[in-house]
């Protein structure tokens, strides 16, 4: 009875002993390793994390330069002025009116204006060599000196002309009363004839 138990007792260390022989695996470890590759990213364009892009803007800035010429005086009449004015005769220039006037910024008088002239331009049989038409002109004069000049076509029926007085024409002036002087003239090779005159005045300021 003894003898089996022990046989018995025998057979199960044996078992445990393989069982355990065949649990203790292998010393060998393997290690994997994994290598990502590199990403590019383009220089011309910034991404965030979020996917937003960001773009540099440039800016160009455009001058523009504006060139105001400066005033030159009108063509000068041959002189000396020859007065053909016959006072048996009608008065050629019908009127004289001071327009486009630009009240002074001091309230005190006008910094600039032109004039309006309705005359009768005809000039018939005036020149000699033979007796032909004339060339009639407006003249302006402030204070003595020319200021404003247009060329008219020869009517016989009183019409309305305007002569520009350019801005620069004032900068010569100081504030106060302008004596004003309009003529209506014929050019003639040698001194131009005066077949028409007006006077009068305006209060200026170049403030």
């Amino acid at each position: 009875m003894n003898r089996h138990r022990s046989t018995a007792v025998v057979l199960v260390l044996a078992v445990l002993l393989a069982g355990c022989a065949g649990l203790g695996g292998s010393d060998t470890t393997t290690t994997t390793t994994t290598t990502d590759a590199p990403t590019s990213t383009s220089a011309s364009t910034a991404t965030t994390a979020s996917g937003a892009t960001t773009t540099d803007a440039t800016t160009t800035t455009t001058t523009t330069t504006t060139t105001v010429e400066s005033w030159s005086p009108p063509k000068e009449p041959h002189t000396p002025l020859d007065d053909k004015r016959d006072t048996n005769q009608e008065n050629r220039m019908k009127s004289v009116t001071l327009v486009d006037k630009v009240k002074a910024k001091s309230g005190n008088g006008y910094s600039n204006f032109n004039v309006e002239v309705t005359a009768n331009t005809s000039l018939p049989n005036v020149d000699p060599e033979p007796l032909v038409d004339g060339d009639p002109y407006f003249l302006v004069q402030i204070n003595g000196k020319n200021v404003g000049r247009t060329n008219v076509r020869f009517q016989h029926d009183p019409g309305t002309y305007t002569v520009e007085i350019e801005q620069g024409a004032f900068d010569q002036f100081n504030d106060g009363t302008l004596n004003i002087t309009v003529y209506l003239l014929d050019a003639d090779k040698q001194s131009d004839d005066i077949y028409g005159k007006w006077t009068g005045t305006i209060q200026y300021s170049s403030k």
